[in-house]
């Protein structure tokens, strides 16, 4: 890639500075976590992958957890959305629920706001509809021949070492879509899997999302599914060519055709993008982009571009102009990308595809992008009925 750069990396804010900053050291932050037992629930907030470090680990607990689609507001106090809920009614059959949440918050230095009451000040209460219960995912991840090695280490390494989430692995020589009843989600790291989804494999799949099941396609992963009906992905092409006759050329074409052999490698990289920035704007009402502002710096490894989804949801994307702030782009590539679907879901049946075109797990290096994939994982369509 051509783009190293920190602030993009994590998702910070930085200032340039010409004379040097002094800095004081603290101390770590000790957390002392009281859980009041006669509170009605707890909100915690989500922004972060520690967040969602929080949230696994909680449900490998069987704390039952839900979140909110709308903001919130208890006791003057305000929550975005995305913030977890947690109530003593949804816990009441745990019986050392009070114990365990205070343990689990202390050890990820959470800060949980305790509510006497379920009823909010804006409307939206502890029962509102709008507030939903988390469906602990039972996941699957794709490996072996046609997958991306790197990507799929740097999602294993997601799992084992950053969120600490149960995932089963999957040969894709093995792979049959009717083994996937004992799942909920199955993740497909960049790859070409044009082997393995066979029309029969295909069908299969596609019988099991519409039964609630939950597709992640990593980067190339989601070619896979291009112009395959009700997946709802589509490349963008240029406009319609014209016939292929030198009368109808233009001077650009023309020249285009008859660069010298000694240049053709220089010219080529026009059509290139290694590694490069790109500003993208967030539908941040989705439950994919919770935790984010409206704007993103997304990581694109490469030219290939999708369509806006035109039945579905278009979450992260480019409108107009391409705004590359970091990093190598042809100029061809670049222009390719304007009005361009970079995060979608397809609605199936009951179940979903969720399309993340560029890498947000990238090396994992690319901080920033981690919360797109828990969001994924934990929120998008994970709609379980209130208790």
């Amino acid at each position: 890639i051509t783009a190293w750069s920190v602030p993009y990396a994590y998702g910070l804010d930085a200032v340039a500075s010409e004379v040097l900053i002094a800095a004081n050291g603290t101390s770590p932050v000790v957390v002392n976590v009281a859980i009041p037992h006669k509170a009605a629930g707890y909100i915690a907030g989500w922004n972060s992958m520690k967040d969602a470090a929080y949230l696994a680990e909680l449900l490998q607990h069987n704390i039952k957890v839900r979140f909110t689609e709308q903001p919130l507001k208890f006791n003057g106090k305000y929550f975005d959305r995305g913030s977890l809920v947690i109530t003593k009614s949804d816990n009441r059959k745990n019986s050392n629920f009070h114990e365990k949440l205070a343990e689990i918050t202390a050890k990820h230095k959470r800060t949980l706001f305790a509510s006497n009451t379920s009823f909010g000040d804006t409307g939206t209460d502890f029962g509102s509809p709008n507030i939903k219960m988390i469906n602990p995912p039972k996941i699957a991840m794709l490996r072996g021949e046609g997958v991306s090695s790197l990507n799929y280490g740097a999602a294993w390494h997601f799992f084992e070492k950053q969120l600490k989430y149960p995932v089963t692995h999957i040969d894709t020589d093995r792979f049959n879509p009717k083994k996937l009843a004992a799942y909920n989600v199955l993740i497909m790291p960049e790859g070409r899997y044009s082997s393995m989804l066979n029309e029969k494999a295909l069908g299969s799949l596609k019988e099991w999302i519409r039964g609630g099941g939950k597709v992640i396609a990593i980067g190339r992963a989601g070619g896979n599914f291009e112009g395959k009906e009700g997946f709802g992905i589509k490349n963008k092409t240029s406009d319609d060519k014209k016939e292929d006759a030198e009368a109808d050329l233009t001077e650009e074409e023309i020249a285009e055709r008859l660069i010298p052999y000694n240049q053709r490698e220089r010219s080529n990289v026009k059509n290139f993008i290694t590694g490069s920035i790109y500003k993208v704007t967030l539908d941040n009402s989705h439950p994919m982009a919770f935790g984010y502002g409206d704007t993103y710096y997304s990581l694109k490894q490469g030219a290939t571009a999708y369509e806006f989804i035109k039945k579905g949801f278009n979450i992260g994307y480019i409108k107009g102009d391409a705004v590359s702030v970091s990093g190598f782009s042809g100029a061809a590539a670049k222009a390719k990308l304007e009005n361009t679907m970079i995060f979608g879901e397809v609605r199936m049946g009951r179940g979903s595809i969720v399309y993340l075109v560029d890498d947000v797990l990238f090396r994992s290096f690319w901080e920033n992008g981690k919360l797109f994939f828990a969001n994924s994982i934990f929120m998008v369509n994970n709609n379980k009925p209130s208790l």
